[in-house]
């Protein structure tokens, strides 16, 4: 499952950067999903350090981190990396990170934790065995 559509790249980049990108001798919507799939799948390799992967509902926070990654993806296979594609990357790469050490969220998307029928939002979860000891009381 891609966090994103050929239509996010699209608005986020213009149709026709993305047209450019691809070489005459291949099919464009393939390559563009194949691309979302590297993608996707690079990023759920930081995410699941934090979360079960993959995320579901494609989080609006990811889609745009998706489309930045498979841009890059596309730019390499078809050498036409600029540096404006590579910092993109690298700013994708530096908020998955953030995303994985917990400095940053993914907004309202963010997945809540399941604990005994309650949904915790913030992340943290605890749980504790019965008591072993009481207080003695004489």
């Amino acid at each position: 499952m891609a966090y994103a559509a050929k239509e996010t790249m699209e608005k986020i980049w213009g149709k026709q950067f993305i047209a450019d990108l691809l070489a005459d001798d291949v099919e464009a919507a393939e390559s563009v999903a194949d691309a979302l799939e590297q993608a996707s799948g690079e990023m759920d390799l930081h995410l699941s350090a934090r979360f079960k992967c993959p995320i579901e509902g494609a989080p609006l926070a990811l889609q745009m981190l998706c489309a930045n990654i498979a841009v890059y993806i596309l730019a390499n296979r078809h050498t036409a990396l600029t540096t404006t594609i590579e910092d993109r990357y690298k700013q994708a790469v530096k908020m998955l990170e953030r995303i994985a050490e917990g400095k940053a969220g993914l907004g309202a998307d963010t997945p809540g934790i399941d604990i005994g029928g309650e949904i915790s939002s913030s992340g943290a979860a605890f749980s504790a065995g019965p008591r072993l000891m009481g207080r003695w009381l004489p």
